[in-house]
């Protein structure tokens, strides 16, 4: 089974990438819902995060308070770094039962959406890597419109990221999502046609 390894900045419209990828019948491995689906109530994650960080960084109904918790870890990187020996490995785990799932079912192709892909060196995981990239300031505004941050605000989480230029030079496709999200489509399709063992559902490879 072919892994693809998508990965984009904050910003950059992955997920217009990922959830394409899937209409054309390609599972998607979202690494975000897999790190919500860790901290649920009562899983294993939960239990270790508990341990680790006590029990101020809970709501009293038993979630994690998310923003207490990211407040916490954004700027200190010792615990940015113990959350992510927490959080990841669950990641992988899950990641790791998505494909059997998915090799089971006879998928040729599968994607693996993961926003920090290159910084936890998952790269080694996959057979390519394509990355989705908009000019800097592209990606500014879509986050502030988005979330309703201040430019300062999108600057420091963006300078939290591997630069774009650096996750580059791990591409096998590089993505432009700066235009139309016709032209994006276009070269999801021209990509997809030089992945082994993919096929189009038929009528979708000249689609638009």
């Amino acid at each position: 089974m072919y892994r693809i390894g998508l990965t984009g900045g904050v910003g950059s419209g992955k997920s217009t990438v990922s959830s394409y990828m899937h209409e054309l019948g390609i599972p998607v491995i979202d690494g975000d819902k897999l790190a919500r689906e860790a901290v649920i109530p009562g899983s294993r994650a939960m239990d270790q995060i508990r341990k680790a960080f006590g029990p101020s960084i809970f709501l009293p109904d038993g979630r994690l308070d998310r923003l207490k918790m990211g407040e916490i870890v954004f700027n200190d990187e010792e615990k940015r770094q113990k959350l992510n020996g927490i959080i990841h490995p669950y990641i992988w785990l899950r990641t790791q039962e998505e494909l059997v799932r998915a090799q089971n079912e006879g998928k040729a192709v599968v994607v693996l959406d993961m926003p920090l892909l290159l910084e936890i060196s998952w790269q080694l995981r996959v057979e390519e890597v394509w990355i989705v990239e908009v000019p800097l300031e592209v990606q500014i505004s879509r986050v502030i419109s988005r979330d309703g941050f201040t430019r300062e605000q999108v600057l420091e989480r963006i300078h939290k990221q591997m630069p774009t230029a650096n996750k580059v030079n791990y591409a096998d496709v590089v993505i432009d999502n700066s235009h139309s999200v016709e032209d994006t489509r276009r070269q999801v399709r021209e990509a997809l046609k030089h992945v082994p063992g993919f096929e189009f559902p038929k009528g979708m490879e000249e689609a638009e």
